[in-house]
């Protein structure tokens, strides 16, 4: 992954960082709060935040950076709100070319999944959105959460077998 700084000599830093932040951003901040119009407004404040800091330089970890701000905008919205929820599934942004059949058993299996990982323990949980959904490697997680890859390895372990298991239980298939 390149650093931060190997984007700032570009004339498009901000357009390049969108590109490979903004998806990723967005599911991380709906699976905090499951409202996709307040994960937007999360996200565009975090790039608003990343412009007027850049002109002290750029932060030296981006990625835990980016994900650290979206999550305390999060935060304090949420607080002022008083409304605590975390949900997990984010509707794919781009077109689906499922045929409306197969979209609705994968929409049901997907609902069926985000329930149970809803009950998962809320570091295992948080652990399994950045890796599976938002796609962050390890050592990003760890640079993000503080948490030991190794730690991160077992609780995601723990989590999948747990929800594996729990599939299999309920009936789900393969």
């Amino acid at each position: 992954m390149k650093e931060a700084r190997s984007i700032e000599p570009s004339g498009n830093w901000l357009a390049e960082l969108l590109v490979r932040y903004e998806k990723p951003l967005l599911k991380h901040a709906y699976g905090l709060c499951s409202d996709r119009e307040l994960s937007r407004d999360a996200v565009q404040e975090t790039f608003f935040r990343l412009i007027r800091t850049r002109e002290k330089g750029m932060p030296e970890n981006l990625t835990a950076w980016l994900f650290t701000v979206c999550r305390n905008v999060l935060t304090d919205h949420l607080r002022r709100q008083k409304v605590v929820q975390f949900g997990w599934d984010l509707p794919d942004i781009e077109d689906d070319s499922d045929p409306p059949i197969l979209a609705l058993a994968k929409g049901e299996r997907e609902e069926k999944l985000a329930a149970m990982v809803a009950e998962l323990p809320e570091r295992e949980r948080e652990l399994v959105r950045l890796k599976f959904q938002v796609g962050l490697s390890y050592k990003e997680i760890e640079e993000l959460t503080g948490i030991s890859q190794g730690n991160i390895g077992y609780f995601l372990h723990r989590a999948v077998k747990e929800l594996k298991d729990r599939w299999q239980r309920e009936g789900g298939e393969g």
